[in-house]
């Protein structure tokens, strides 16, 4: 009987070691998450300061019909829309690599529920602190669904944003930038398309910008989360390895 009890010790002891394994793989993720997104923030604000500052130094050539001026920043500006895009897609890249390690969050937390409940029945240790970790852990569980489901929102948004910032610098480079010393109707409108594109790039610029905000927020609440889960972890390890050792006494 003996035997058995501490072979059971011993199972639920390395559960919980592989759990912790988790866990602590889910901080590092974590970690490395927040700062590259706080990388990524500060670029991207600088990058939008960059291309405000260009659009405005378009707006003055074209008004000074400095034609020069305007060819230059003209490709300037594409070419910045050109890297904007791409970044674009390496987010959607990372948003949907993000969605399969929320995922696997779940997956983890869902053993640990399971194993919660067998324990339970099982009665080999405390009835009331088994209650108390099966409810810690669907806590956890909900936290890392909803984690998931806030990673999903985010790579469709980026995917969306992406694509609509690729329409848009494929629209502003077939436009001819030429000045017009006497400004026709057809010449103003085609202007103020233009200056309409421009202003709508540098919408989804600030959009994603408030985005990478929300997902730091949301990565430095996760780390707040699996600081707890892997205090948790600890606390029922010791407290099964504390509770074996009683009944082998």
């Amino acid at each position: 009987m003996k035997n058995q009890i501490s072979l059971v010790v011993i199972f639920a002891i390395v559960l919980n070691t592989l759990m912790f394994g988790q866990n602590t793989k889910e901080a590092i993720q974590n970690t490395k998450q927040i700062i590259e997104g706080k990388k990524m923030l500060e670029r991207d604000i600088n990058e939008l300061n960059e291309f405000s500052l260009k659009l405005h130094e378009m707006k003055r050539a074209v008004s000074q019909k400095d034609q020069n001026s305007v060819d230059r920043i003209s490709k300037e500006l594409i070419r910045d829309m050109t890297r904007e895009v791409g970044q674009s897609g390496a987010k959607a890249k990372k948003a949907r690599i993000e969605i399969a390690q929320s995922s696997a969050e779940v997956r983890s937390d869902r053993r640990e529920v399971k194993e919660d409940k067998e324990d339970s029945k099982r009665g080999r240790y405390d009835q009331r602190d088994d209650e108390i970790d099966l409810a810690r852990d669907k806590a956890n569980t909900r936290d890392d669904m909803r984690d998931r489901r806030d990673d999903i929102v985010d790579f469709k948004r980026q995917i969306e944003i992406a694509e609509k910032q690729s329409e848009i610098m494929a629209s502003l480079k077939v436009f001819g930038y030429s000045v017009e010393a006497k400004e026709s109707a057809e010449y103003a409108g085609k202007k103020k398309m233009i200056e309409t594109q421009f202003k709508s790039f540098v919408i989804f610029l600030k959009e994603d910008i408030a985005m990478t905000k929300i997902e730091l927020a949301e990565d430095n609440r996760e780390r707040r989360e699996d600081r707890r889960e892997r205090q948790d972890d600890r606390d029922e390890s010791n407290e099964k390895e504390v509770i074996g050792k009683r009944r082998r006494g």
